[in-house]
């Protein structure tokens, strides 16, 4: 046999237990598709999981600052979102404050990218109605908004509810939790905001870097605008009692009345001064039926459905103590008298 030096076994040995080049390339080749395919999910868990703390500790630190007033017997009711504010800013670290005028002082950006891909100009959030916050007995977000920038450098737009109940200063109120983490409890309640959690930085979109906080929305809640007046949607308002009419302060309360829908209308809206004006309410009607050519009216479907009311919906006015116009469904298309189960409310916002 041939014998082997050492150099010569220790070389076939090694030659036995290495990789080719292929080999290795191949190796290379696999972990590389691997990472292609893992890494981008990889980043985009971390993301999420970023985003959700970065969105967790705003609200957390607002809380935090409202549980503190609300021990102290300090969360409200305010006459104002100025005079919340007021108050708010020695229980949480603000380093700058900006009225409705001057929001974009606050703001890093001039327009916010909404749902719809529409644009909003932050200047143009002026009130909670721009948060789509509803105005009735036990809400009233129409004081003009306040903007701040925390200590930390997240602009907030906040509108403060004028009809916010007092808490108890002595009860624990509960926290939301999110990953076993406190996020917010019922002494931020009365207040809407929206806030961005990366500056100036993109998308400037809502519900990606700009977030609500116990608002309904961002943007304009019209159902009808005419003339730049807003209205929302048709309801069917509830049935007042003589007493209850009384109560909400509706203006038309005839003691023989036990069933009062425009009383209804009035408790719905939040008060009289949020009820179309019989003026208001005729500049619809102008709008939605066009004249005959005989004479009288006709409902136009087309008319109609831009200003968002239902192709299909026919319209009329009822006059109630000659000063305030509730609507009713009235299948003959034309100005009647109503049978009232039947009427319809709006409010103007």
């Amino acid at each position: 046999y041939k014998s082997l030096s050492i150099m010569d076994a220790f070389r076939t040995k090694n030659e036995a237990n290495g990789f080719t080049l292929a080999e290795v390339l191949i190796t290379l080749g696999i972990i590389g598709v691997v990472a292609a395919l893992t890494l981008p999910t990889l980043n985009a868990a971390v993301s999420k999981k970023v985003r959700a703390e970065q969105i967790r500790t705003v609200k957390y630190k607002f809380t935090k600052a409202t549980d503190k007033m609300n021990s102290l017997g300090l969360i409200g009711p305010y006459e104002s979102t100025a005079a919340f504010v007021a108050v708010l800013q020695q229980h949480l670290k603000i380093a700058k404050i900006c009225t409705a005028s001057n929001l974009r002082a606050c703001w890093p950006y001039e327009k916010i990218i909404l749902n719809d891909a529409t644009e909003l100009e932050i200047s143009k959030v002026k009130t909670g109605r721009q948060l789509q916050m509803d105005t009735n007995e036990n809400t009233d977000y129409s004081s003009p908004n306040v903007g701040i920038v925390t200590a930390d450098g997240t602009p907030m737009i906040l509108s403060y509810n004028k009809k916010c109940a007092a808490l108890d200063p002595v009860k624990q109120y509960g926290w939301t939790t999110e990953d076993n983490k406190p996020v917010s409890n019922a002494t931020a309640g009365c207040v809407a905001a929206i806030y961005d959690i990366n500056g100036s930085k993109l998308p400037n979109k809502q519900n990606a870097d700009v977030i609500l906080f116990n608002a309904n929305g961002i943007g304009n809640n019209c159902a009808v605008e005419i003339g730049g007046d807003c209205f929302t949607s048709l309801f069917s308002p509830q049935l007042l009692t003589y007493s209850e009419c009384i109560a909400v302060g509706a203006d038309f309360c005839p003691s023989w009345v036990d069933a009062n829908p425009y009383a209804g209308v009035v408790q719905k809206c939040g008060g009289i001064a949020n009820v179309p004006s019989a003026q208001d309410l005729e500049k619809i009607a102008e709008f939605i039926y066009s004249k005959k050519p005989g004479g009288g009216q006709i409902y136009d479907s087309q008319k109609a459905t831009e200003i968002g009311f239902p192709s299909d919906f026919n319209f009329s006015v009822y006059i109630t103590g000659g000063e305030y116009y509730t609507f009713h469904r009235d299948t003959a298309g034309h100005y009647g008298q109503a049978t009232w189960p039947t009427i319809q409310g709006m409010c103007k916002n």
